[in-house]
């Protein structure tokens, strides 16, 4: 065969493909679940953990909370996960590297590149048929940050989208024989529920609006958000723990405190005076968390998140 209709042949092949994965994705994006809600959980926990191993599951509320994973660029070069990629980043002299001569002259090598970093939420909600809502936020580290800063807006990297069109498609594989199509795509992000601050009628009302934004927060995982409203000298820990960047660094390597923060606040909160605010309120049960909201200046920040022992 002449090697131009070999060519055409390939890229005729290239297109077929990409026109299947396009309408596979909205196929997926426009699809509820007709069936019982134990295969639709089964099956959108076992395709998250499979492409996202750590996370945290809660099936009484559909949900389930991927931990912040390094994002992989497997053909790239300045993939920071690469084994390749870190030795060619020693130093000079390295076989191979590419970096040798801008260490050696004292030059910033890939190593002190930015990394970036994804997690989802994903949920399983409504009734039968059962509505799947996935939603990727992505993260940004900096040489010299304790800790990443999660991206909004005009800052969200372009491959994220991408890469949760790919986690629906993964479940909507597992559970296709079960999709009703439904003409509007499933926006999740229009679906999200904003706490009343009226909610919170035992606290002043400066206060009551930062409860019902944390606890907002908490449910989006926005680490960002919950970082501003933490005192930079908030005590996390009887044992002496204090700090912002610490505790948030603490808490992230254990997503389980975040259920604990927002537990305390749905135990109910109350002031304690003018400037200081309780959830829940009162002595705390033994083994219980209590979140302390105080006035610092014009704003209202968490003071304290400890458990009682």
């Amino acid at each position: 065969m002449p090697a131009h209709r070999t060519t055409f042949c390939v890229l005729v092949l290239f297109a077929i493909a990409g026109c299947k994965n396009k309408q596979e994705v909205e196929a997926a994006k426009h699809s509820l679940y007709d069936t019982d809600f134990a295969t639709v959980y089964s099956a959108a926990l076992d395709a998250t953990r499979e492409l996202y191993p750590n996370l945290d599951d809660a099936p009484g509320h559909g949900a389930i909370k991927t931990a912040w994973h390094q994002v992989q660029f497997a053909s790239n070069d300045d993939d920071m996960a690469s084994q390749s990629t870190v030795a060619n980043g020693v130093g000079p002299g390295t076989p191979g590297s590419q970096n040798a001569n801008a260490a050696a002259a004292g030059m910033p090598t890939r190593l002190a590149y930015k990394r970036y970093f994804i997690r989802f939420d994903v949920s399983v909600a409504g009734g039968r048929p059962w509505r799947l809502k996935v939603v990727g936020h992505a993260a940004e580290w900096e040489p010299g940050a304790a800790m990443p800063t999660e991206l909004h807006g005009i800052a969200r990297p372009p491959w994220l989208d991408g890469r949760t069109d790919a986690l629906v498609v993964a479940i909507y594989k597992r559970i296709k024989p079960y999709a009703i199509p439904v003409k509007e795509e499933i926006k999740p992000e229009d679906e999200v529920a904003h706490t009343d601050p009226g909610t919170f009628k035992d606290v002043p009302p400066p206060a009551a609006k930062v409860l019902a934004a944390l606890k907002d927060t908490l449910a989006a995982r926005d680490m960002t958000a919950l970082r501003a409203v933490l005192a930079d000298d908030i005590v996390w820990s009887l044992g002496g723990g204090t700090g912002a960047d610490v505790a948030m660094a603490t808490w992230q390597a254990d997503p389980a405190s975040f259920d604990a923060m927002a537990a305390a606040i749905a135990g109910g909160c109350a002031a304690d005076g003018d400037k200081k605010a309780e959830c829940p309120a009162g002595a705390p049960k033994t083994g219980t968390y209590q979140l302390t909201l105080e006035a610092r200046g014009d704003a209202w920040k968490v003071t304290s998140f400890v458990r009682a022992e």
